[in-house]
């Protein structure tokens, strides 16, 4: 019974923003905007300390969180989240590296809002054996279809990035398989692009300005970053790889960016002398670093996401969304 009692107490007492924060995959910052703007904020009064946030809260600030990545306004996503009904997050779950998404398999019947592992894997073997046999045109049928069914960021996340790892993977194990990665990439490449390039009429008057850092070659992460915003009508300029610091300064001058962001795969080419050579701007763009090669120790004013999702919220409020 005592046990209860303290579970019990510890759902009432609930999360603080930082735990959500970690949860859902948001900044911090980004949770007291959406709570000062549209009043989706915690609602468990603790005494002598800060609200924090219920298993319903944290459930509402999730659904608005993936209505917006389907391309849904802010002010509309907030209003569907506050009035729909939801079923309560798990607190006893959150962990620094708890998923925004709850993977599941078939027979977790009770589940809901998941995302099945099976049709992930079913699509990955699909891919997998487009590009065994260099099939360019079933590689882009795949991944098209992916697209279409499930959007940019469930195609990223669940299928593109396990395939591109295991490729590589490959590569480094066998010395075979570059072609098949290549393969890949360019269908890839080609079809993040052309969702990008789709979009004429934008929600932004400036778009997002995307970048490698100076020494860097891997470019796929920024058309897919170009692909998600894409989907929320939003605008970007891709400047490709080895971006050198002053033709990114120059281009950020020309353009006037909402947001500058430079990405690095590895800490062999993440130069935070980038950042210097970028004159202030005005209206002051938001400034970003992404990528596993760059460190926590960024110059005063870069962000670095935690994640894609996170990535692309913060660049659509960057936008005005």
């Amino acid at each position: 019974m005592s046990g209860m009692s303290q579970s019990a107490s510890k759902v009432e007492i609930g999360l603080t923003v930082a735990a959500v924060a970690r949860r859902i995959g948001i900044a911090p910052a980004t949770l007291r905007t959406w709570d000062r703007r549209y009043g989706l904020g915690p609602s468990v009064h603790v005494p002598g300390s800060h609200r924090r946030y219920s298993a319903i809260d944290v459930a509402r600030i999730d659904l608005m969180r993936k209505l917006m990545l389907n391309g849904v306004l802010p002010s509309e996503a907030a209003k569907t989240a506050l009035t729909q009904d939801v079923i309560p997050a798990n607190l006893a779950l959150e962990s620094k590296t708890s998923p925004a998404l709850h993977v599941v398999t078939e027979d977790d019947e009770s589940a809901t809002n998941v995302i099945s592992l099976d049709s992930a894997k079913t699509i990955i073997r699909a891919l997998n054996r487009a590009a065994t046999t260099l099939d360019a045109s079933g590689c882009d049928q795949i991944i098209s279809n992916c697209l279409e069914n499930h959007g940019v960021v469930w195609t990223w996340e669940n299928v593109l990035i396990p395939v591109l790892v295991a490729l590589g993977e490959k590569w480094e194990q066998t010395g075979e398989g570059v072609d098949q990665e290549h393969l890949v990439a360019e269908s890839i490449t080609g079809l993040f692009r052309s969702r990008a390039n789709a979009v004429t009429e934008p929600e932004n008057a400036r778009p997002v300005l995307l970048a490698c850092a100076p020494h860097e070659l891997h470019t796929i992460p920024m058309f897919a970053i170009a692909a998600g915003l894409a989907e929320q009508n939003i605008a970007t300029r891709i400047l490709g790889a080895r971006m050198p610091a002053d033709a990114l300064a120059s281009a950020a001058k020309k353009i006037g960016p909402s947001a500058i962001v430079v990405w690095s795969q590895t800490q062999g080419t993440a130069d935070i002398g980038i950042w210097e050579a970028i004159a202030p701007i005005r209206p002051a763009p938001l400034l970003m670093s992404v990528g596993p090669g760059w460190q926590p120790d960024l110059p005063s004013g870069v962000v670095k996401p935690q994640d894609f999702a996170s990535t692309l919220i913060a660049l659509a409020a960057a936008s005005g969304r």
